[in-house]
């Protein structure tokens, strides 16, 4: 891997650079207002070479160090043409960040995996039906689950089911037999 060059006129802009840079990483979609502001602070064309190189290099390297396939140490050592408080800065703002980087490369993997949707959270509630349009005197329990995914093109997506009580139980069982 080689070298990465990031020329800023301030402190400030060098940090603002490093943020972008990782919103670049983590952003679905990609917006182009975020491509400008980088490329601007850097000094360079949106369509430039250099920049897509710059991007490329860069999230390698954060992909290689959040999945532990690099150090802090090789990864400062891809950084020597910076200065030590600019690698440290970049070390600080890619540990900050590093959560958003994680959901990032499940969703990749997730989108690999045959793209099933990705669960992000689930909600469930029992209720007591005491009736339907068909039948009056129907006394029913059922249980509803949502399920907030992402797609495989990461677009939020609820997927809801109810089930009576037996379904429930089986799950259940399922469930204990795994963790048991």
């Amino acid at each position: 891997m080689h070298d990465i060059i990031l020329k800023t006129a301030t402190e400030q802009d060098f940090t603002e650079a490093i943020f972008l840079l990782i919103d670049f990483i983590v952003e679905v979609p990609r917006t182009q207002q975020s491509r400008e502001r980088l490329a601007t602070l850097l000094g360079l064309s949106t369509s430039s070479d250099e920049l897509k190189h710059t991007l490329k290099l860069f999230e390698n390297l954060v992909r290689k160090y959040c999945l532990g396939e690099l150090d802090a140490d090789r990864l400062r050592s891809h950084l020597s043409q910076l200065s030590p408080s600019r690698q440290d800065r970049v070390l600080e703002v890619v540990n900050l960040r590093r959560p958003e980087i994680a959901l990032r490369l499940i969703d990749e993997v997730n989108r690999r995996a045959g793209g099933v949707p990705l669960v992000e959270s689930f909600d469930w509630n029992v209720s007591w039906v005491m009736g339907s349009s068909s039948l009056a005197s129907a006394r029913k329990q059922l249980c509803t689950v949502t399920f907030a995914c992402r797609d495989v093109d990461s677009k939020a997506q609820t997927i809801s089911f109810e089930m009576g009580r037996d379904e429930v139980e089986q799950v259940i069982s399922e469930l204990e037999s795994v963790v048991g």
